[in-house]
């Protein structure tokens, strides 16, 4: 009977201990929407694009750019990935720029210095997206 007892303990710790782990290493991703008509950023700015949409950032104060070059129905959109150092995934999300062909607006972030960006532009629709750039992988 003891045995069954401390099979069940270390059973019970091992899947406690397990989900506990995965739940604290999950993260949320951000859906933000750029509506800032400006940005107090002075670059220098790193640029990706399509044929469709556009975007850049500037490492000096986190801010997105985000531009729609197509009447399509679609919204110009960012999608990013921040990763510490060691390599880990610790901030993920979506700019949205709404307003429609031949618009842009800003967005401005706060990542950690020294982390690694990830980041490509897309157009998309609701939660979807497609025709997206390369990524562009630089340091925050």
């Amino acid at each position: 009977m003891r045995k069954k007892r401390i099979a069940t303990v270390i059973a019970a710790s091992v899947g406690a201990s397990a989900f506990l782990s995965t739940q604290a290493s999950a993260i949320s991703w951000e859906t933000d929407v750029a509506t800032a008509t400006s940005s107090s950023s002075g670059g220098p700015w790193t640029w990706l694009k399509t044929d469709d949409v556009g975007a850049a950032f500037a490492g000096a104060g986190d801010w997105f750019f985000v531009s729609d070059n197509r009447a399509d129905g679609m919204s110009a959109v960012v999608q990013w990935q921040l990763k510490n150092p060691s390599g880990t995934l610790v901030r993920g999300g979506s700019i949205w720029m709404k307003e429609g062909a031949g618009d842009s607006r800003y967005k401005n972030k706060d990542f950690t210095e020294g982390y690694k960006l990830t980041w490509r532009v897309c157009r998309g629709k609701g939660t979807w997206v497609e025709h997206c750039s390369s990524y562009k992988t630089q340091t925050s």
